[in-house]
């Protein structure tokens, strides 16, 4: 084979190279989500909110829930979307004469960018002390999912 010609084979499969669709991080499918709840003696939320994109999609989804023994009960779930972006959040309440309870989810997802999903929940009884709270919030990407406590640092999960 002439040096031409392996120079020109070689050409060849380079340029077929760089025009072969090669799939980038945008087309691989991303989705995440958080939920939390909280049960007390009278009063019991939760909530979850996820969603996904894969690139040329997007869509969100979530839950509440909210029971209250001889007391108020509360639910929302609102979903928001267009072609570059989609945000879904859920709330529940409960309280009694005795105790109050609530949960908080959000998600917001970048069309073939990322999923970023925060869950808080609160639960007081009527004993004066502080409430009790949790919070979580992760980052889906195409590299994979980070989970925190909301304030930058890991879960110890």
């Amino acid at each position: 084979m002439t040096s031409l010609r392996r120079t020109a084979l070689m050409s060849a499969a380079l340029a077929a190279l760089a025009t072969a669709p090669v799939a980038s991080a945008q087309d691989r499918p991303v989705s995440g989500g958080t939920a939390g709840s909280v049960q007390g003696e009278g009063v019991g939320v939760s909530t979850s909110s996820g969603g996904a994109t894969d690139g040329s999609s997007i869509g969100v989804t979530g839950t509440a829930d909210a029971t209250a023994v001889d007391g108020t009960a509360r639910t929302d779930t609102r979903a928001r979307l267009n072609e570059r972006r989609a945000t879904q959040r859920s709330s529940a309440y409960a309280r009694t004469d005795e105790e109050m309870a609530r949960a908080r989810s959000r998600t917001t997802v970048r069309n073939g960018e990322e999923v970023r999903s925060r869950t808080t929940t609160m639960y007081r009884d009527r004993d004066g002390g502080p409430p009790v709270r949790t919070r979580e919030c992760t980052v889906s990407t195409p590299e994979g999912t980070v989970t925190t406590d909301c304030r930058g640092g890991p879960n110890a999960s």
